[in-house]
């Protein structure tokens, strides 16, 4: 919804920049090593005859086996740790005790894997007995593709030494020395390398597996709709690694390949609720998720929900099996039809729905931070007493209805909409109010950020800022988004006056984001503000990279009028700067 609600992908929290963000916590090292050298070294260092002749290093004797293991538990890609592995037998043991672990699919793993198995279509059955060895010839060749799911090479020399492992790696090995030519190398896919992984760790406490961006990016063949070797949250997988870690996790990313997994149902969260007891944080992206029948998950803190397909009740079954959560945010949900959420221990809240929901009721008393990005239901009810920092983006349909109940102790807030109704009954029963964002939705941005233009349906309103002055005695932060700035300098042009902004002492800090289309306009709005506003110690003003007019070209008007000022410039293109706020 315009520039505002503009998202930067979650550890979960109210971020500032944007109105919810992610921590991506991502493989901490370098691509110093190919990203096939994971199942390549599991494959040739790790059985037990290779593990026994490894020598100690210089490390080794130069440092206690305790700092080694404190050393090892830094490391958490799956591909350095594999190469630890291979070092020495005290490395390998010390890399059974991390902690930490990452595994990430990647785009050339796709790649090899369909180079070795080419896609083919989905067969038909047939009466005729020639076509029916066809059907059970594709059959074996569609069942090894979904195993095929992640290709990486290894050399015929390395799988001969490796030969033994590779049975309970590859489930194929006899098919593959069969089958594969002494040119030809052999592959191992993603998720047995992922499982062989685990299997080598004894108590794994935080786990992400994830599909990296550029792989999330490649579409699927219309050929490739049956398949599912990348689907990493398919039952059957789940099952087996959830049952090598499940008596230690405690934090899991599972970041799934939606191309995939948006068309099939997954029962991840069912068998998370019957095998991980002490799970305390969890984070699903890009799924379909079948919630049916979970089990109590009194130990969950905290649960990420980004990019989810849902059931009508999928929320209800998450809110009644995770009593104690203190987070939820549910960002790009689709399908949920009522939100009643009721918790006596939530206190940040994110509920960003894509698809317009009828009802959302939420009672929580204990809830601090609320981000609310959303069409507007049919009736919305929010009665949360501990509510100081809120941020709304939603347009009201006609006939919707909006209550905020027993909100009095606001600090923060930052709206977003076209009209101002919701944010004048906050205004007036919240005198506290320190620091404000308010925007009009007015412009309109790419995926990438880039500026297209303006909405020409959207009203250009300016809120009552006489009222907010007087019902807010204390506000002394003020940030201005680039439709409501556009909205000003239209209605600045018409009568050559914002009154509303005189007589305003209390106001100190003001943050101005813009699409500057006239130089004229902005810096005559710059020049009045400055004026008439002289209790103002800092201006922040924020350009769009793609602004018709750069940023240059206004400062040097700021600089001229903001003698007594501090002033700080600069540009955006995707996320608002909100570094000010506790969001």
């Amino acid at each position: 919804m315009g520039a505002m609600a503009r998202c930067q992908e979650s550890s979960v929290q109210v971020h500032s920049e944007g109105w919810f963000q992610e921590h991506m916590k991502g493989p901490i090292s370098k691509d110093a090593v190919d990203g096939s050298i994971l199942p390549i070294v599991l494959t040739t260092t790790i059985s037990e005859g290779m593990v026994e002749k490894m020598q100690p290093s210089g490390m080794e004797e130069a440092l206690p086996i305790h700092v080694i293991s404190d050393i090892i538990n830094k490391v958490k890609d799956a591909r350095d740790l594999a190469n630890c592995m291979a070092t020495s037998k005290t490395m390998n043991e010390a890399v059974q005790q991390v902690r930490c672990l990452n595994l990430v699919c990647r785009k050339r793993y796709y790649d090899l894997a369909r180079e070795r198995f080419p896609v083919r279509p989905p067969c038909s059955y047939s009466d005729s007995d020639e076509e029916d060895d066809e059907i059970d010839s594709d059959s074996e060749e569609s069942e090894e593709e979904e195993d095929e799911d992640d290709c990486c090479e290894i050399s015929r020399s390395q799988a001969k030494s490796s030969a033994k492992f590779q049975d309970g790696c590859c489930g194929k090995s006899a098919s593959f020395s069969n089958s594969t030519s002494p040119q030809r190398p052999v592959h191992v896919p993603f998720k047995n390398a992922c499982l062989n992984m685990l299997q080598r760790l004894d108590s794994v406490q935080q786990l992400r597996i994830e599909v990296d961006q550029e792989m999330q990016a490649n579409q699927l063949l219309k050929e490739e709709l049956h398949m599912v070797d990348f689907w990493l949250s398919e039952p059957m997988f789940v099952s087996k690694w959830v049952s090598l870690c499940s008596h230690s996790l405690q934090h899991l990313t599972l970041i799934d390949y939606g191309q995939q997994a948006i068309m099939r149902q997954s029962p991840i969260v069912k068998i998370l609720s019957e095998k991980c007891k002490n799970l305390q944080s969890l984070e699903l992206r890009n799924m379909f998720l079948d919630t049916e029948d979970l089990q109590q998950m009194s130990n969950m803190k905290s649960l990420t929900l980004r990019c989810i397909k849902m059931t009508e009740r999928s929320l209800t079954d998450i809110n009644a099996c995770m009593p104690a959560l203190v987070t939820l945010a549910l960002v790009s949900v689709f399908g949920v039809q009522e939100a009643r959420l009721t918790s006596e221990n939530l206190e940040v809240l994110c509920l960003g729905l894509s698809t317009s929901a009828k009802i959302v009721d939420l009672d929580l008393p204990k809830v601090k931070k609320l981000q609310l990005k959303m069409t507007c239901p049919d009736s919305l009810r929010v009665k949360a007493p501990s509510l100081a920092y809120v941020a709304v983006c939603m347009e009201n349909r006609e006939r919707s209805l909006v209550e905020f109940d027993d909100i009095t102790q606001l600090k923060e807030l930052l709206f977003g909409a076209s009209h101002f109704r919701t944010l004048s009954s906050l205004m007036r029963t919240n005198p506290f109010l320190e620091k404000i964002f308010l925007d009009v939705p007015c412009m309109s941005l790419g995926e990438d950020g880039k500026w297209e233009g303006i909405i020409p349906q959207v009203p250009l309103a300016v809120p009552d800022i006489e009222s907010l002055k007087e019902s807010c005695p204390l506000l002394h932060t003020l940030s201005v988004g680039p439709g409501l700035w556009h909205s000003m300098e239209k209605s600045f042009a018409a009568d050559q006056n914002l009154a509303t902004f005189l007589r305003w002492p209390a106001l100190t800090h003001l943050i101005v984001h813009m699409v500057v289309l006239s130089a004229h306009a902005c810096t005559s709005l710059l020049r009045w503000l400055l004026f008439a506003v002289p209790s103002l110690k800092d201006l922040e003003i924020y350009v769009h990279l793609d602004s018709p007019v750069k940023l240059d070209q206004v400062w040097s008007v700021c600089q001229e009028h903001a003698a007594h000022t501090n002033l700080k410039g600069g540009t955006w293109r995707r996320s608002l700067n909100f570094a000010c706020f506790s969001f």
